[in-house]
């Protein structure tokens, strides 16, 4: 998926923004309250605009009281064009690792070195961060998303890589690998022990398994490298099972594109496809398992070096929207590993979001056999959405529309009781997010916030980053949650 394209808002004048809201709204007081408010920002955002100013009118306009920022955002490259790094206005880069780091922890050196020429090379972001949170009573968390593609911004990545079902390297690095194993426990040690006052940490994965990256699509399934073979070969998976049946299942959604219908129609052929290769499931459950694993090796890792770290996972938009993810990924399994999920129901972008994933795996080819008019609401359905509540498909093809509230509640539902208690659930409602033209309203927020906390989640966040977010909709979510707790 296209992330961020880093565009400005007017929420970016800091020196007005404690104005606005003052004058406006008076002083929030959410932030004292022992409800989790958080927002995630930039630490470029940070430095250029002054932390001060920053988390001032974060307090006044939403009560947040806890700060999440990047301590590694290599990920950045992958979503640019030609991998280029992030850029300030005059086409200066910024750095990617925005801390202390040690080198000598790294199984390459050069993996965890400032370019000493980046744009705040040399400061830490977490430390600066801190030393104005503390006196404001808001907790410090550090953040990073998974770089997992190759791209050259960290060296040797490309001894990581996966491995297709053609014996061809891909362009992502897998899972399983040694020297990727070692890298994450370099950064988490490098991370957590130079930084003993966090509260809390985020890790985000934004990539899904290889069962729909091959239906109908250019890639081939993965990963087919030494590593994962062994591994699979450990749980009894049938390897070449599972590597015909993910060639087949490519050739049969490129088929079904290139307009040629299945005679007994598409339903019934891809469901054939998973009698004749039952091991295909079992290679696309196993790459998940492979995903997973990662997060328990970081969990385990953190809190053997600061079990006070509140360790917690960015669950991807794609959960709200991919029936294959649902399926693989069980929020159910997570709580031994977790002790919070940050759940993303960004109902401004849910729209072309799921519009897309809907046309490119869903209205041609496995639900083929219907009309869109008859496969689109059923598609809504399954994912446990009213589709009498959300935009039409017509409504989503003529411009950008925003999901309902309803979408959120249901979303967040879901999380709350597969979870059952073993973690804790922060709602990550995003608005505001550049490339959409939905024009999200503050009454929208207000009730997008309300019905989250009525699906009973144990925190929130203020949208996807605060740079993106309107005065207005950012003081709209803190009225929400401050008229909430007023009426307990």
């Amino acid at each position: 998926m296209k992330r961020r394209k880093f565009l400005k808002t007017s929420i970016t004048a800091a020196a007005s923004l404690s104005a606005f809201s003052t004058r406006a709204w008076g002083k929030q007081t959410n932030q004292n309250s022992g409800f989790f408010i958080g927002t995630p920002v930039l630490p470029e955002y940070l430095f250029d605009k002054g932390i001060a100013n920053s988390l001032d009118a974060m307090q006044e306009m939403a009560g947040i009281n806890t700060v999440m920022t990047f301590s590694h955002d290599h990920v950045f490259n992958q979503y640019q064009k030609n991998f280029r790094p992030k850029t300030d206005e005059n086409g200066k880069e910024y750095t990617n690792i925005w801390g202390k780091s040690d080198p000598a922890l790294y199984p390459n050196p050069e993996m965890g070195k400032q370019d000493p020429t980046a744009k705040y090379a040399g400061r830490d972001v977490l430390d600066e961060l801190w030393a104005e949170a503390e006196p404001r009573k808001m907790k410090v968390y550090a953040r990073i998303l998974e770089p997992y593609v190759i791209t050259g911004a960290i060296p040797g990545f490309e001894e990581f890589a996966e491995v297709d079902v053609h014996g061809e390297k891909g362009k992502n690095v897998c899972f399983n690998h040694p020297g990727y194993i070692r890298y994450w426990e370099a950064v988490i040690e490098d991370l957590v022990k130079a930084h003993p006052y966090l509260h809390g940490f985020k890790f985000g994965q934004e990539r899904a398994g290889p069962f729909l990256a091959a239906l109908g699509k250019n890639t081939a399934g993965t990963c087919f490298c030494e590593h994962c073979l062994k591994l699979a070969a450990e749980r009894n998976i049938g390897i070449e099972g599972a590597r015909k049946g993910l060639i087949e299942l490519q050739n049969y959604g490129n088929s079904i594109n290139a307009g040629k219908k299945p005679i007994d129609g598409n339903f019934t052929a891809f469901m054939r496809l998973l009698f004749q290769y039952p091991d295909m499931l079992k290679w696309e459950q196993f790459w998940m398992d492979s995903r997973e694993n990662q997060r328990k090796r970081i969990y385990t890792q953190i809190k053997n070096i600061n079990p006070n770290i509140q360790v917690g996972w960015h669950i991807d938009h794609g959960m709200t929207w991919d029936l294959m993810m649902r399926a693989s990924w069980d929020y159910g399994k997570m709580g031994p590993y977790s002790d919070w999920l940050s759940v993303a129901v960004y109902f401004d972008s849910m729209g072309r979001r799921s519009l897309g994933h809907y046309q490119r795996n869903y209205e041609k080819i496995l639900f083929g056999d219907a009309d869109q008019r008859y496969s689109y609401p059923m598609y809504l359905s399954m994912l446990g959405y009213d589709p009498e509540l959300e935009p039409t498909l017509h409504q989503h093809l003529e411009k950008d529309t925003a999901f309902s509230s309803d979408y959120v509640f249901q979303e967040c539902s879901r999380a709350v009781k597969r979870v059952n208690g073993e973690a804790l659930v922060y709602a990550r409602p995003g608005f505001d997010m550049p490339g959409y033209d939905c024009n999200v309203s503050p009454s929208q927020v207000y009730e997008v916030v309300t019905k989250a906390l009525e699906a009973g989640v144990n925190g929130l966040w203020c949208g996807r980053e605060w740079d993106e977010l309107k005065p207005e909709n950012a003081v709209a979510f803190g009225n929400a949650i401050r008229d909430w707790e007023k009426k307990k």
